[in-house]
């Protein structure tokens, strides 16, 4: 399964937010990739164009002689490109922050505050995973048809991430229950799947009152991409030398 760019945001978001399946009508028709402020865009694996950091455009390696209305065209969406690709990791590291603040609450409530840091380690662990995906050596990759396969991946994405969280939360709740009731004398069973189970359900009321944010960022992320594909329309215009090379389709 491809992990992507989107994908990683929406599920950073819809699995704190649980949401419902989220909506983007956009596409990414040739893989692009950025670095250093430099936009590359590949088809077949090969890189086709090249925006550079002064705003020279190579296709095939030829550099294009541009005016400047062309120049400011390519600099207008250089820059916006710039800035918003990297979004999708600010909002999972929103996500990854909210989750680690309801740990940290839920921790201290049982006045031990490494109670559930098995739990923090796995939802890192889930993030270093996918981001290594496609965030490497300071390189941003969006993949050719990054958004449709987001939002196909969405439910087997988010399931896998609340199966993980889910499985070393309830390890760490039965383990620290266990050990609190053995201290006050005796392990009750019953009582102890009672707690587990107030603990999952004040965990998901927390996650959901907290979310909202984060599950409008995701939006405002799709939104960032449809301006981007308006920004390569007006591009193009000045530039129809590109044209064979768009990256955001709406």
């Amino acid at each position: 399964m491809k992990r992507t760019l989107l994908s990683f945001a929406l599920t950073f978001a819809s699995v704190s937010a649980m949401a419902q399946t989220p909506q983007c009508d956009i596409n990414i028709n040739n893989e692009m990739h950025l670095k250093n402020n430099a936009v590359s865009i590949y088809q077949q694996d090969q890189a086709k164009v090249l925006i550079n950091q002064n705003n020279d455009v190579f296709i095939k390696g030829k550099k294009l002689d541009l005016d400047q209305a062309q120049a400011d065209a390519v600099k207008a969406y250089r820059e916006k490109v710039s800035l918003y690709i990297p979004k999708a990791k600010k909002i999972a590291d929103d996500g990854v922050t909210l989750a680690n603040q309801v740990i940290d609450d839920i921790s201290a409530s049982f006045n031990n505050t490494k109670a559930f840091d098995n739990v923090k380690t796995a939802i890192g662990g889930y993030y270093s995973d996918i981001e290594s995906r496609y965030y490497n050596d300071g390189e941003w990759i969006l993949k050719k048809d990054a958004v449709k396969e987001a939002i196909a991946n969405w439910k087997q994405e988010s399931a896998a991430a609340t199966q993980r969280f889910n499985g070393e939360f309830f390890s760490s709740a039965f383990a620290v229950l266990s050990e609190k009731m053995k201290t006050d004398g005796s392990v009750n069973l019953t009582e102890l799947q009672n707690q587990l189970t107030g603990l999952k359900s004040q965990v998901e009321t927390r996650l959901k009152s907290q979310s909202k944010e984060l599950q409008k960022e995701a939006n405002d992320y799709c939104g960032d991409l449809k301006d981007l594909a308006g920004e390569e329309k007006k591009l193009h215009q000045q530039v129809p030398e590109l044209k064979n090379y768009d990256v955001f389709v709406m």
